[in-house]
């Protein structure tokens, strides 16, 4: 049996099996959010080969076990058990949690398709953004698994009070069959019977699609969810970031800000501070505080009214200004995707095979046609005489194109040491 501290000397061998299958090693994806290393493995049946699954695997360390493990196998099995409550197709599955001489491991579904981070490389690679329709889609699928997510029980009909806490690009994936998928619980909130405490004075997941209220360390419920769903969709549709610098120098931004929110914002820079967070955290904070409705104005601009409309409101500092529910926020994408016609996953991936054919070569340079973070997108070869039988969906009237710009800088807060 190879070990979980060091699969890449093992070279495909066997990690553990469970019943008649066995699991084995195929690539090493690197660290997670707690420590825990991330791998592909292929299971393997007596009937061959079952495809691929990502393995969580918290080792057991040589020599001395430090204070730090225990904690980090209870973070893991904590998330196999709150999978148990999060079966929705929108939703990575998780298969299980597997004892080995070596450590734990929990077992979860390689989702293929593209991230819509890659899906942001392409498009921008070729000049110009999917349509709103993709947007409005992809949004509605998000939010639908969203719904599900922030309204489940536990055995005794008690709500869960899920909150995923880490929505960005990197978590979300399009299925070569044109699924959306939301592929990553693993630093939510709960109130699941016995659950660790994971209050920490550091946003959970990645910094820069945080919701103000997060940034700043206060309390947060299922809307810090949707508005860094709104910030994931704005860059998505615009290439624009809510947190980039805007045109007011820094000074202007300062004077927005009341005593109060001084003292919050100073608070906030003493801990990113100790926590070895990169300068750039406190340009998201500042903006986080200080960004105003004309703001948002002008991230989308070029966008159709509606879904404007739909951003303004996502996108509001004060948690009551923002949609209540997931559930409600998927019900305005449906309705404002149903008034432009007929869209499905089928036309968002041949939207994705049109941007493939028109990225030509240039996509090829950035390696994501054959692995994306270890995992193969899979999507069918774009054909020409395809892609011309459907033409994409057309713009809103009052849309004007705009133009790619440049991706945020982005930093993911790890948990330290307990």
């Amino acid at each position: 049996m190879a070990t979980v501290s060091d699969p890449r000397s093992s070279g495909g061998a066997v990690l553990f099996c469970h019943g008649d299958t066995s699991y084995e090693f195929f690539q090493d994806l690197g660290t997670g959010r707690h420590g825990e290393r991330v791998l592909l493995a292929r299971p393997r049946t007596p009937a061959g080969y079952q495809g691929k699954v990502v393995l969580k695997c918290v080792a057991l360390p040589e020599g001395p076990v430090p204070e730090s493990y225990p904690r980090a196998r209870a973070r893991l099995e904590e998330e196999v058990r709150l999978a148990r409550f999060l079966q929705h197709p929108n939703i990575a599955r998780v298969h299980g949690l597997f004892e080995m001489k070596y450590g734990l491991c929990a077992a979860m579904e390689c989702v293929e398709g593209f991230t819509l981070d890659a899906l942001l490389s392409i498009a921008q690679v070729r000049g110009r953004y999917f349509s709103e329709s993709f947007v409005l889609y992809v949004g509605a699928e998000v939010a639908a698994a969203l719904a599900h997510a922030h309204t489940r029980t536990d055995d005794a009909d008690v709500p869960l009070g899920i909150v995923n806490r880490d929505i960005n690009p990197t978590h979300i994936r399009l299925r070569p069959g044109g699924g959306v998928v939301l592929t990553d619980f693993g630093v939510a909130f709960s109130r699941l019977g016995g659950r660790l405490a994971t209050t920490l004075p550091r946003p959970p997941g990645e910094v820069i699609y945080s919701a103000p209220e997060v940034l700043l360390g206060e309390a947060t419920d299922a809307r810090a969810d949707l508005f860094s769903l709104g910030l994931t969709l704005l860059e998505f549709a615009t290439g624009r970031h809510l947190y980039l610098p805007g045109n007011l120098p820094p000074e202007d931004e300062g004077s927005r800000l009341s005593r109060q929110q001084h003292q919050q914002f100073l608070t906030a820079m003493v801990t990113a501070m100790e926590l070895h967070l990169p300068p750039f955290v406190e340009d998201a904070i500042r903006h986080a505080m200080t960004f105003r409705v004309k703001d948002l104005a002008s991230a989308t601009f070029g966008l159709s009214k509606a879904l404007r409309t739909v951003f303004h409101k996502l996108l509001r500092r004060e948690k009551a200004a923002r949609f209540a529910t997931a559930a409600e926020l998927e019900s305005e994408l449906r309705a404002l995707l149903a008034m432009r016609g007929p869209y499905d996953g089928a036309d968002a991936v041949r939207e994705v095979q049109q941007a493939l054919l028109e990225g030509g070569e240039a996509l090829a340079e950035l390696d994501l046609l054959e692995d994306e973070g270890g995992i193969s997108p899979a999507f069918p070869a774009p054909r020409q005489d395809d892609l011309r039988t459907k033409p994409s969906p057309l713009r809103g009237a009052d849309e004007t194109p705009t133009e790619p710009g440049p991706r945020p800088l982005r930093v993911t807060a790890e948990e330290p040491p307990a």
